[in-house]
């Protein structure tokens, strides 16, 4: 099994940080009319965006969740993942 792709992103600070891309769907999405989110179990999820209707499972159980990483469908749809952002405490 090949290693997955890395993807070079810039967060708002102008930080660089990885992601990277951990399994290949090839979704083709449409925009204008759906949300595409990934849930809490891990299937790929569209929901209309007018409010109406209820979220329809595209992908069962995509990707298996560690809380260490955000997940997030990326411009090829395919699923990838980015470090979470660590918190800093107050002095």
């Amino acid at each position: 099994m090949a290693l997955p792709a890395s993807i070079q992103l810039t967060n708002k600070i102008g930080e660089t940080c990885m992601a990277e891309k951990i399994k290949d769907l090839k979704l083709k999405r449409d925009y204008k009319q759906f949300l595409y989110y990934i849930d809490g179990e891990g299937s790929v999820c569209q929901k209309p965006k007018s409010g109406e209707g209820e979220a329809q499972v595209l992908v069962q159980n995509a990707v298996q969740r560690d809380n260490q990483f955000l997940y997030f469908i990326d411009k090829e749809g395919d699923i990838s993942r980015s470090p979470r952002g660590t918190k800093k405490k107050a002095a």
